[in-house]
């Protein structure tokens, strides 16, 4: 009998090694790492991730058993802290893209919990990242892709992340090809996570990859334990991902090609910006439009998006109430850009629509649908000044892209600004140094107490914050 989808993918992952690996593709794992623990450290104190936290420890309790809670001190079961750590790692707006869409906050949040619950090597971390990352990235392309699976309404950084999760969890906790497979096999039976929240701003994106991460350690706990999941989880015609999820737009032989041979990790992308990926682009273009003409925003009379459709609908909001409706707008973000030259998180948290001159940017910009762009293209953006002048420009690789990347030292230099003020320089400095030696690492949870609240901090859930 030939191996299903899921029993092909778990076999190959499953004997995976690190000596295995290129090195490329190690180096990137711990930026991956980094990244992400760093968006992860800077979650805690929004709404979202105080009120996941408080709902676990409301469920479940708090103690010096489990996982811990990046910045905050406190533990939970393993499952349960990766819902935490992956809500935090999104809260921003600032964790890594491509992949599954945001790989980083459902892939890393799993794996570091289920590595600090047993005590995992850092080998066995790194193995795992690598994993993850690349059976989510294989699920979102057999699933038709970025844009048609969203398209459809799902939120693909949950749906296909779950199973990355699994997979990630499972390689950390040591798991056989056949419990490898039950771990999918049950995470394929969680999947969910919809596009409903961009109607009214609410948190819901920000749960996503906790969930998924949440998801994806269950499942490989409940698969260590004996838990059976199906083995057609994938392709099964009444009930399988593929059909149920993905209709006619999958295409299931992409899950398995080049398997071992393309590895999906070097995908990712590492943002710049405190907003959507979205938007990126569009603000890439503006800053370079002001370098290269020397005006500045109160020269701008209006600014016009041309983008596509798809564009139009992901970031073409101009209905700013929440936080995450600045993050998920090009208008504002450009808005805030032209008027401060940056667009890092002072300028979405707090909101900054009452200041008179983002005000008067944010109203004046309009997004248009040029039918010749596709969702891939970043938009053209026209800035017309007072002096009668229009301009425009389009880049093809947003910073941070892999084809533009954030170099190792301005990944530091973002870590640092999110991880500094809250666990200090020093702290910072030791996680640097332990996620570059992670391969030497006996035991992560060496690793683990570096991102405990310092003792000046609250060694308790934060209490309840409230934004603009």
């Amino acid at each position: 009998m030939s191996s299903t989808l899921t029993q092909t993918i778990a076999a190959h992952w499953s004997q995976a090694r690190l000596a295995d690996l290129p090195a490329p593709v190690v180096g990137v794992a711990k930026r991956a790492l980094l990244d992400t623990i760093a968006a992860g450290i800077a979650g805690p104190g929004t709404p979202e991730v105080d009120a996941v936290s408080r709902g676990m420890a409301a469920l479940h309790g708090t103690s010096g058993q489990g996982a811990l809670l990046w910045a905050q001190g406190a533990r939970l079961p393993a499952a349960q802290a990766a819902l935490v750590n992956g809500t935090a790692a999104h809260a921003r707006e600032l964790d890594d893209f491509n992949g599954c869409g945001h790989s980083g906050a459902v892939i890393v949040p799993a794996v570091c919990a289920a590595a600090d619950a047993v005590g995992a090597s850092g080998r066995a971390v790194l193995e795992g990242v690598v994993a993850g990352y690349d059976v989510a990235a294989r699920m979102l392309e057999a699933a038709g892709g970025y844009r048609v699976h969203n398209g459809r309404g799902w939120h693909s950084t949950a749906t296909c992340g779950s199973f990355g999760a699994a997979a990630a969890a499972a390689k950390v906790l040591g798991l056989g090809s056949e419990h490898t497979a039950h771990a999918l096999g049950i995470a394929g039976t969680y999947v969910g996570g919809l596009w409903a929240f961009m109607a009214d701003g609410t948190m819901t994106k920000r749960l996503h990859p906790g969930k998924a991460a949440e998801n994806g350690v269950t499942a490989a706990f409940l698969a260590q334990a004996g838990m059976t999941g199906p083995a057609q989880i994938l392709e099964a015609q009444w009930g399988g991902f593929f059909p149920t999820y993905c209709g006619t737009d999958a295409d299931p032989s992409l899950l398995v090609a080049e398997l071992g041979q393309r590895q999906w990790i070097l995908t990712t992308g590492i943002k710049p910006y405190s907003c959507c990926r979205g938007s990126h682009g569009g603000i890439d273009a503006l800053f370079h439009l002001m370098s290269t003409h020397g005006f500045k925003a109160p020269q701008i009379e209006k600014i016009v998006v041309h983008g596509s459709d798809y564009t139009r609908k992901l970031v073409g909001n101009q209905r700013i109430g929440t936080v995450l409706d600045a993050q998920m707008s090009l208008p504002y973000a450009l808005a805030v850009a032209a008027e401060s030259g940056r667009a890092d998180l002072p300028q979405f948290d707090p909101l900054r629509t009452s200041h008179p001159e983002v005000r008067r940017l944010l109203d004046g910009c309009s997004v248009l649908t040029d039918p010749n762009l596709t969702g891939a293209q970043s938009p053209v953006i026209e800035v017309v000044l007072k002096d009668g002048r229009r301009l425009e420009h389009q880049v093809s690789h947003a910073k941070g892209d892999p084809l533009n990347p954030v170099t190792d030292l301005e990944l530091e230099a973002k870590a640092a600004s999110l991880i500094v003020p809250v666990l200090g320089e020093a702290r910072f400095h030791e996680i640097v140094a332990a996620i570059s030696n992670l391969e030497n690492v006996a035991d992560f949870r060496t690793v683990s107490q570096l991102l405990a609240a310092t003792k000046t901090q609250s060694a308790t859930l934060a209490p309840e914050t409230h934004y603009a």
